[in-house]
C-alpha cells in the first residue's frame, strides 16, 4: 500500500462481537481490552457500528470517520435501518480503508471488533458476510461471539425468539459462533422455571413452550413455539455462556472458549504466539 504501508497479510486472530442494540456489546468490548490488558495481551480495537457514537474504550480504528448513520439519513434520506444498511455497503466498497487503517497501525494484535446490532443485516442482507469472507482473505481468523440480554430468559415466548435469532444468525455468516447470556448477575436465579443451567445448555427446549400460558387464545401461538422448539433441538447447535462483566472468572471462561473457536489456541509456532498472544 501507498504511505509506507507494507503489503503484506496479516494473520490475526480475534472476536466479531454481535447482537441487538442493548445487549452490551460495547460494555463486553470494554471488558475484553480490561481483562486482555491485565493478560499482557495486546489488542486491536475496531468500531464497525456506525450508530455507535459513545466508544467505552480506547479505539484504534472507528468506521464513524468513514460514514455515520447520520450522515446516511441525512444525505440519503434515508431512516435509521436503511442508513445503516447503507453503511455497511459504504464500507464493503471501500473496504481497503479499514485494511490499510489496521496495517497504518505498524502492529499486531488480538482484534476486538463492535459490529452494528440490527437482526436485519445478518438474515436479510449478505454484506455482513461478504465483509467476514474478505477477512478471511487478509487471513483474520475470527469467531462470532453473539451477545443476548438474560432478562430474555425470564420470558420463554422472547426466549425461543432469542434462540432462533442466534440460529439464524449462525447459519447465514457462517463462522464459529458462541451464543452468550450478559448480565447475568442481574438475574434472580430464585424465581426462574429451571435451574439456569438449563438456558445455558437447552437440552430440551419443548419445555419452554410449555411453560406458556394454557389459556385458549394462546393455543395457535403454542402450537408455533413447539414447531419453532422442534427445529431448534433438530439442529441442536445454540448453546450458551453466561458472563457478567463485573466477573472475571467468567469472562476468562468465555475468552478461552473464543480461542478455540478462532484457532488462537492452537497456534503451534512459540515465536506466532509471543507475537499476538
Amino acid at each position: 500500500m501507498s504511505n509506507g504501508v507494507s503489503d503484506k497479510k496479516m494473520f490475526l486472530f480475534g472476536q466479531l462481537v454481535i447482537g441487538a442494540p442493548g445487549a452490551g456489546k460495547s460494555t463486553y468490548c470494554a471488558g475484553l481490552v480490561d481483562m486482555f490488558t491485565q493478560m499482557g495481551r495486546p489488542v486491536i480495537t475496531i468500531n464497525l457500528d456506525p450508530a455507535n457514537d459513545i466508544v467505552p474504550f480506547n479505539c484504534h480504528i472507528d468506521i464513524r470517520e468513514l460514514i455515520t448513520v447520520e450522515d446516511a439519513m441525512e444525505y440519503c434520506n434515508l431512516g435509521p435501518n436503511g442508513a445503516l444498511r447503507y453503511c455497511m455497503q459504504t464500507l464493503l466498497l471501500n473496504i481497503d480503508w479499514l485494511l490499510h487503517k489496521v496495517k497504518k497501525l505498524d502492529k499486531e494484535g488480538y482484534l476486538i471488533i463492535d459490529m452494528p446490532g440490527q437482526l436485519e443485516l445478518y438474515n436479510s442482507d449478505d454484506t455482513i458476510t461478504k465483509l467476514i469472507a474478505q477477512f478471511t482473505k487478509w487471513e483474520w481468523r475470527l469467531c462470532a461471539v453473539h451477545l443476548s440480554d438474560s432478562v430474555f430468559i425470564t420470558d420463554a415466548g422472547k426466549f425461543v425468539s432469542m434462540i432462533l435469532a442466534a440460529l439464524s444468525i449462525m447459519i447465514n455468516l457462517e463462522v464459529p459462533q458462541l451464543n452468550v447470556l450478559t448480565k447475568a448477575d442481574l438475574i434472580d436465579t430464585e424465581k426462574l422455571p429451571y435451574e439456569f443451567k438449563f438456558f445455558e445448555e437447552l437440552p430440551d427446549t419443548q419445555y419452554l413452550a410449555d411453560l406458556l400460558d394454557d389459556h385458549p387464545f394462546m393455543a395457535n401461538y403454542k402450537d408455533l413455539t413447539r414447531k419453532l422448539c422442534d427445529v431448534v433441538d433438530n439442529y441442536g447447535l445454540v448453546t450458551f455462556h453466561p458472563i457478567s462483566v463485573k466477573s472475571q472468572e467468567l469472562m476468562k471462561q468465555l475468552i478461552k472458549q473464543a480461542d478455540l473457536a478462532n484457532g488462537f489456541a492452537f497456534l503451534e509456532s512459540e515465536d506466532l504466539r509471543a507475537v499476538v498472544a
